[in-house]
């Protein structure tokens, strides 16, 4: 969760991408480190899988004065288990959920969304205050695909979510959906820091 390291002063994040296999994940990462100026994402093999890190200053500093520290978290690759993912869920203060647009995978769509789910219960993770942002990615290659045919697929309520509709060939399009969970960790961070002063004044 949110912390802030003493010893620079910063507050740091940790946004976890995750999802189905071969949606883009692993790009993903790459173009958000890219946008942001940073080194090459680094990657551990986990169960099968890569677990890829970076980490970046977000260019918006908080009200306040301090910076933001972001970690980056994906899985690359079929786990041959679920620790992989749950490592990366662990102490996350938002979830990236990547998904292709290809209509022939609905099925496994609805079976990463189940693993979501499962994976939340067992690393302790608060639906009730969990950011989520939905990343339908690959749409250059199913154009005839609405994004209301997958939301109705996975049951998605765009009241409760935000979701973005992206080409993998587009670099700009890929890091719409972490820049949105970032922006939204840090709006929900201080607003409840503003309540927090009014209750106390």
């Amino acid at each position: 969760m949110a912390k802030w390291v003493s010893k620079s002063g910063e507050l740091s994040l940790k946004i976890a991408i995750i999802g189905q296999s071969s949606s883009g994940k692993k790009d993903i990462i790459r173009h958000v480190a890219e946008q942001h100026d940073q080194s090459a994402p680094k990657s551990v093999s986990v169960s099968g899988a890569d677990v890829i890190t970076a980490e970046f200053i977000w260019p918006e500093p908080l009200p306040d004065g301090p910076f933001v520290r972001i970690g980056l978290q994906a899985v690359s690759g079929k786990p041959s288990h679920k620790a992989a993912d749950q490592l990366i869920m662990s102490d996350c203060d938002a979830l990236v959920f990547v998904v292709s647009c290809d209509p022939e995978r609905k099925s496994e769509c609805k079976a990463a969304l189940s693993d979501l789910m499962s994976n939340a219960a067992i690393t302790g993770l608060n639906w009730g205050e969990a950011i989520l942002v939905l990343q339908y990615n690959k749409a250059e290659h199913y154009p005839a695909i609405a994004p209301k045919a997958l939301d109705s697929c996975l049951g998605v309520n765009l009241d409760r979510v935000q979701r973005y509709h992206t080409k993998s060939n587009c670099p700009d399009q890929q890091g719409l959906a972490v820049n949105a969970a970032i922006r939204a960790v840090i709006t929900k961070m201080s607003n409840h820091h503003t309540q927090k002063n009014e209750a106390s004044s």
